[in-house]
């Protein structure tokens, strides 16, 4: 819980910081790309967590990682560092994230299905979904065979669950009853 609470303070003071300077839509793909980093890269993440690391080393070996990125940008990541919040970094992303697409109107969707979905399915999904909320939608699909069939939508903090797992736990459940 309080690491949420760290993550939404710094997340807010960065989102406002980048609206003040026009910056938006690059703050929001540069921590994407970090966050992607944090998620894939083992040894990144390592290196974030690594308490026995000094700021300085983390600093300097963070500006070799980003070296292609804009000064502001990098400052952003240097001041979380200088902060002693580094441990901290996916939180203050994911919560940036979160404001970035609650003030863009776009809902990140998370669809599970017992089977890939093909690529017309996909969009047929995203339509549906935004026409029915009026925001553009975020769709990361993911396959779980034990659902059966159907699917699991998982829109921001709401699940709907139209498995066939779920349906016949139901049934199982309340012939018992």
């Amino acid at each position: 819980m309080i690491e949420n609470q760290v993550g939404r303070r710094y997340a807010e003071a960065i989102y406002a910081l980048a609206e003040e300077r026009g910056e938006v839509q690059e703050t929001h793909s540069f921590l994407n790309s970090v966050m992607e980093l944090y998620k894939q890269d083992v040894n990144f993440r390592n290196f974030i967590e690594h308490p026995l690391l000094n700021i300085q080393e983390k600093e300097e070996v963070l500006g070799e990682i980003f070296t292609e990125v804009p000064e502001q940008r990098r400052d952003i990541i240097f001041y979380i560092l200088g902060k002693g919040r580094i441990s901290h970094i996916r939180d203050i992303v994911t919560e940036y994230l979160k404001i970035y697409y609650e003030k863009h109107q776009i809902l990140d969707v998370v669809a599970t299905f017992a089977k890939e979905l093909s690529e017309e399915q996909k969009e047929k999904l995203i339509q549906t979904l935004r026409d029915r909320t009026k925001h553009e939608i975020r769709l990361e699909t993911q396959v779980d065979e034990r659902i059966l069939g159907g699917g699991i939508l998982k829109i921001g903090d709401q699940v709907i669950d139209g498995s066939l797992r779920k349906e016949l736990q139901q049934m199982k459940h309340g012939k018992k009853s």
